[in-house]
């Protein structure tokens, strides 16, 4: 069974009457937050957010000329964080800067290997770091309820980061052994599934925070019927992002989770490992694959910047400020989306459709 969405226009600007569109926002979410599928008027909130997708392109130009970001001073004692993909790139040095604040982090990963060097490695790099592996195959749903199951069995299960970062691009049409389009599962599905698991299971604290590292792919997903490795990644991705923005207001609707934190973001143009993947884009070719390679070389940040944004959203103050949750985030900066993205129709009706293919309700 392949991924299809029952909405097939996901990407095409809905036609809806002016008058359903007021300048103002009419509060369809439960806070008065920027996105709201009421707050612009459809041409406006595209120009918005095409605005920032440029203004992202262009600076990927001048970032080497920027300061590199910082992260802000947090005490994490006594917190829990689950990393996912955490053995490399990102999700490394994510887990390794949570555990410089003092976190107890849990590496969710799908090589035990390659999990153990990394908690290692942290171990080494940050003294007195609390770290260890747990095994999370996220090409696997059954992988992640066994998670959960061993999760319950903890004498401390409390969660109170979870940065779903696990992911790949593969340069052919894959099924796993769940049946779905590899991509889709493994940047997107499985966490689904993860997050809405831990949570129906009572596993979050009140006040956590779940951290989605989508990416500005997004900002290109083309209709999903649409099949390539760069169509795929790029529709993976925006999954996340509407994914986050969906969760984050069925939360605000509830009095037991409404004060968890869901962000969704672009980490930044990484020179990430899974440009080298072989059976990526490592083991691809082409004209337009070369000249990426040689922009994200040229022009890409380290994996140690690329992790500042995914931990900054985890631990600063700004990103919980209610009206700044359930956004998607670039530098410290949330972006404009595109409206078709706010519509909460077709958010519910996403919202079904995942939830159906990964075999979870929300609580």
């Amino acid at each position: 069974m392949l991924f299809t969405n029952p909405i097939d226009r996901l990407g095409q600007q809905s036609p809806i009457p002016p008058s359903l569109f007021p300048l103002r926002n009419t509060r369809i979410y439960p806070l008065d937050m920027p996105y709201s599928e009421h707050a612009h008027y459809a041409p406006i909130g595209s120009a918005l957010s095409t605005f920032s997708h440029i203004k992202n392109g262009l600076g990927n130009f001048i970032i080497p000329l920027l300061p590199d970001m910082t992260l802000p001073s947090a005490d994490l004692r006594g917190k829990q964080a689950i990393v996912t993909g955490a053995n490399s790139g990102i999700g490394f040095e994510t887990a390794k800067s949570l555990a410089r604040l003092g976190a107890h982090v849990v590496l969710a990963c799908r090589n035990k290997d390659k999990a153990e060097k990394a908690k290692k490695d942290i171990e080494q790099a940050v003294t007195g770091a609390q770290t260890e592996v747990e095994i999370l195959d996220c090409s696997s749903l059954g992988s992640a309820r066994l998670f959960v199951e061993r999760w319950g069995k903890r004498n401390f299960s409390t969660v109170d980061i979870l940065v779903n970062n696990a992911g790949r691009v593969i340069n052919t049409r894959t099924t796993t052994v769940d049946g779905y389009e590899d991509t889709y599962q493994t940047n997107h599905l499985t966490h689904a599934l993860l997050t809405l698991s831990l949570l129906k299971s009572g596993h979050f604290s009140s006040n956590a925070r779940i951290i989605n590292v989508s990416s500005i792919s997004f900002f290109s997903s083309p209709p999903f019927e649409a099949h390539n490795a760069d169509a795929l990644y790029a529709r993976a991705k925006a999954c996340q992002a509407i994914w986050s923005m969906t969760l984050q207001r069925k939360l605000q609707g509830t009095d037991k989770w409404k004060d968890i934190v869901v962000q969704a973001c672009h980490p930044g143009t990484v020179k990430s490992s899974m440009l080298s993947q072989p059976d990526g884009p490592g083991g691809s070719s082409g004209a337009a694959l070369n000249a990426f390679k040689s922009f994200v070389n040229t022009f890409g940040i380290s994996n140690e910047q690329g992790a500042v944004v995914p931990v900054w959203l985890a631990v600063a103050d700004e990103p919980n400020q209610p009206e700044l949750r359930g956004l998607y985030w670039d530098r410290m900066r949330w972006m404009w989306v595109a409206p078709w993205c706010m519509e909460i129709k077709r958010q519910d009706g996403l919202w079904d459709k995942w939830c159906l293919d990964a075999g979870a309700s929300f609580p």
